[in-house]
């Protein structure tokens, strides 16, 4: 059995927790189909993460994720 300890693999950023919670208040979903909602939830976060993470070259793998998933939806 392997055991994941969470806080210790997380990346540096910085956002506070209240930070974070007014930029995900900032998503606008008003126009966006109910169907794709949790798919633009989740693209706006990994938007916020690209932009807060300290460790650059991280941010710049969830960037190319997102730009990659965004090009097959």
């Amino acid at each position: 059995m392997k055991i994941n300890n969470k806080q210790a693999d997380a990346l540096e950023s910085n956002m506070t927790t209240e930070d974070l919670g007014k930029a995900m208040d900032q998503l606008d979903l008003s126009s966006v189909p109910h169907h794709k909602r949790a798919s633009a939830v989740m693209d706006h976060l990994m938007q916020i993460m690209a932009r807060s993470i300290l460790d650059k070259e991280k941010a710049n793998e969830i960037h190319i994720s997102r730009l990659l998933r965004n090009k097959l939806h």
